[in-house]
């Protein structure tokens, strides 16, 4: 198991790191990096995950002037997640939590946000206070 803040793959005082507290707290589960091994000798990376292996959560936070690649990222996270929870046997709740300005690429009017609702993806929007807002929600 990987500790975020001692294997330096994510930094205690880093924005990824108030994400992931943020949703552990939340989900009311402690959630680490982790390298998932899978059948067929596959290694991925993800960057939160509980020990039920029943959340699974990527991150994008980028806190500069959102831009495209930001958005084609956030994508393919959502891709990867939806693609394990076919491969996982614990079939785990998916999550994908941007910094708040790149919330801009998930609008109510979007269909990156439509997607993400429509693939069963939890898409939160992490504020500068440390609040969450999900923004799949009704």
């Amino acid at each position: 198991m990987v500790h975020i803040g001692t294997t330096g793959r994510i930094e205690e005082e880093s924005t990824e790191h108030a994400m992931l507290r943020a949703l552990g707290a939340l989900y009311k589960s402690e959630l680490e990096p982790r390298t998932l091994h899978l059948p067929g000798n596959l290694r991925v990376e993800v960057e939160g995950i509980d020990q039920a292996e029943s959340v699974l959560v990527q991150l994008v936070p980028y806190l500069g002037v959102p831009r495209s690649t930001h958005r084609m990222g956030a994508l393919a996270d959502m891709f990867k997640l939806v693609w394990l929870r076919g491969v996982l046997p614990t079939r785990p709740r998916l999550v994908v939590c941007v910094a708040e300005p790149q919330a801009r690429f998930f609008t109510s009017s979007s269909w990156p946000l439509s997607a993400a609702r429509d693939a069963g993806v939890d898409v939160y929007s992490f504020r500068s206070d440390g609040t969450l807002e999900l923004l799949t929600g009704p």
